[in-house]
């Protein structure tokens, strides 16, 4: 049986800038919501490229956010999971820094021709994992791109 073990933060950073997808949750008119989303990370933020009109863009700004991302492999018994809190923000694209315009965005899914950006500084983050003995990034189905890492969507 395995043990269950609770990641320190760093281990929960490497592993938040690796993924490129998580859940998004925050509250709308009094409900909570999930909204799966891909991210980039740069500096201690979670970036989201949304739409105009989305949930994100109407509710997220100054509002609580949490961000899930987590990896299992049912074969092995074995996976992980991080959690990231914080205050969302709307971005206007031309607020963004210059560093911020170079990090490569999350990938996308959908074409759009607007986009908003909700950044999620995080003042928290928390993680465990199931088993041991195993690279817990190795499993990832897409890699975050980043200089000299595996080519964006390949392990």
């Amino acid at each position: 049986m395995s043990i269950l073990v609770e990641l320190d933060v760093t281990e929960c950073e490497r592993l938040l800038r690796a993924a490129v997808f998580g859940r998004l949750a925050l509250v709308a008119d009094g409900r909570i919501e999930v909204l799966p989303v891909n991210y980039t990370a740069h500096d201690d933020a979670v970036w989201v490229r949304t739409s105009p009109g989305t949930l994100l863009d109407r509710y997220a700004d100054g509002a609580q956010l949490v961000l899930e991302i987590d990896h299992v492999d049912h074969e092995r018994g074995h996976g992980w999971s991080v959690v990231a809190r914080g205050h969302g923000e709307l971005v206007p694209d031309e607020e963004r820094t210059t560093a911020e315009h170079r990090t490569a965005g999350p990938p996308r899914w959908v074409r759009r021709e607007d986009e908003v950006w909700v950044q999620l500084r995080w003042e928290e983050l928390t993680g465990r994992r199931v088993g041991g003995g195993w690279d817990v990034t190795a499993g990832l189905p897409v890699w975050s791109i980043r200089p000299g890492g595996p080519t964006p969507g390949r392990r």
